[in-house]
C-alpha cells in the first residue's frame, strides 16, 4: 500500500512585528507571539524587528529577521560572507566580548534551572582568538552535479543541505582558507560522489585530513590526493569504514599530530579521529587555571573522570602524588 504523502506546511509570508526578550545557546533570539515562543535567527535582546516564520510547531515556532526596527548596541556585522546561510557559526552577529558574557549567563541559568545549583562565585571567562582557532572539525562533502562542483564545509542553518561556502574564518587557515582548492581536488577524483565527509585534525605543526571513502579510490585518485597534500604541506588519510580504519595513502608515512603544554613540559600525540579541544590557546589557559586553583602537592590523590588522552591528567601528575585517569575509549588511553 502506498504511503500517503504529508502535505507541506505553507508558512505565512506577512512579516510579524515583535521584540526579542532573550537568547538561546545557539544564538537565536527568543520572543513570544500570541503566547507562543518564537526562536528567531540573529535576533538580539531588546531589538524590535519584523520577522517571517520558517517553521510552526504546536509548542513553538521559528523565524528569521527581515527588518530591524531597532539595533542592539551589541550587534556587529558578521565578518564571514557566508554567515547568514552557513550553520557552522551562530554568534558572529554579536560583539565578541558580549558573546562570552551571553554564553556564561546561559550556563549559569542552566545550572540553576536544570541542576538546581546556585553558583556563588564565577571565575572570569577565559578569552582567546575569535578567528582561525578551530583545529578539529568534521566537514561534510557533497558532489552537486547541477552546480558542477564539490561542496566542502558545513550544513546550512537548520537544513540538511551543505552550505555553498568558499572559506571559513573560524577554521584554522591551513584548511579554512583552502576549501576551494580542496573542493577542486576532490572534484577531479573518480569517486567524487562517494565521499561524504572529511575529518580535520590540525596539531601545533601537522595537518591531517582523513577522507571518508565509500568506494576504493583508483591509483590515479591516490596520486592526485598525494600531490595535493604535498603542495599544501598536509597529510591525507583514507577512511573506508569506522574511525579505526583510518590509514595514510599507500606509501605515505603515518603522521601523528601533536599539541604541547609548554608550561608543563608535555607533548600529546593523537590520531585524527581522537577527541582533543578545538581551541589550543583556550585549552592551555584552562589547564593552567586548573593547576593554579588546585594547589596540588605530593600528598594529593586526584581522580580525573572522562580523562581522554590525559589533557588534565598528565599536567596534574607533574605535581600530585597520585592521579587516576578514568576513560572508556581504549585508543585514547593507549
Amino acid at each position: 500500500m502506498a504511503r500517503r504523502r504529508t502535505a507541506r506546511k505553507v508558512m505565512p509570508v506577512t512579516p510579524v512585528r515583535t521584540t526579542i526578550e532573550s537568547m538561546t545557546h545557539d544564538g537565536r533570539g527568543v520572543a513570544h507571539v500570541d503566547g507562543k515562543a518564537v526562536f528567531i535567527d540573529e535576533g538580539l535582546p531588546g531589538e524590535e524587528l519584523e520577522f517571517v516564520y520558517t517553521d510552526i510547531r504546536k509548542d513553538y515556532a521559528e523565524g528569521r529577521v527581515v527588518n530591524l526596527l531597532s539595533r542592539s548596541e551589541f550587534r556587529v556585522d558578521a565578518e564571514c560572507p557566508h554567515y547568514s546561510m552557513c550553520g557552522g557559526c551562530s554568534f558572529q552577529h554579536v560583539d565578541s566580548a558580549k558573546q562570552i558574557q551571553i554564553k556564561q549567563e546561559l550556563l549559569e541559568e542552566q545550572f540553576k534551572r536544570i541542576g538546581k545549583l546556585d553558583i556563588p562565585q564565577v571565575w572570569e571567562a577565559l578569552d582567546g582568538p575569535h578567528w582561525g582557532y578551530r583545529r578539529k572539525a568534521r566537514m561534510g562533502v557533497k558532489y552537486v552535479a547541477k552546480k558542477g562542483r564539490v561542496l566542502v564545509g558545513f550544513r546550512e542553518k537548520r537544513q540538511p543541505y551543505l552550505a555553498e561556502i568558499e572559506s571559513c574564518k573560524v577554521m584554522h587557515p591551513r584548511v579554512g582558507m583552502n576549501l576551494m582548492v580542496l573542493s577542486e581536488m576532490i572534484g577531479g577524483l573518480t569517486i567524487k560522489d562517494k565521499i561524504p565527509q572529511i575529518e580535520v585534525a590540525i596539531g601545533d605543526d601537522d595537518c591531517v585530513l582523513s577522507i571518508r571513502v565509500m568506494e576504493p579510490p583508483t591509483q590515479e585518485d591516490k596520486e592526485r590526493m598525494r600531490q595535493f597534500a604535498h603542495q599544501l604541506g598536509m597529510s591525507i588519510c583514507l577512511q573506508p569504514k569506522g574511525p579505526d580504519t583510518i590509514v595514510p595513502i599507500d606509501g605515505e608515512p603515518e603522521v601523528m599530530p601533536t599539541y604541547a603544554l609548554p608550561e608543563h613540559d608535555i607533548v600529546f600525540k593523537f590520531r585524527p579521529a581522537m577527541f582533543t579541544q578545538v581551541n589550543y590557546e583556550i585549552n592551555r589557559l584552562m589547564v593552567n587555571r586548573v593547576i593554579e586553583a588546585l594547589h596540588l602537592t605530593q600528598d594529593d590523590h586526584v581522580l580525573d573522570l572522562f580523562c581522554g588522552l590525559g589533557n588534565f591528567t598528565l599536567p596534574m601528575a607533574r605535581r600530585a602524588g597520585h592521579v587516576t585517569g578514568i576513560e572508556g575509549d581504549l585508543p585514547l588511553i593507549k
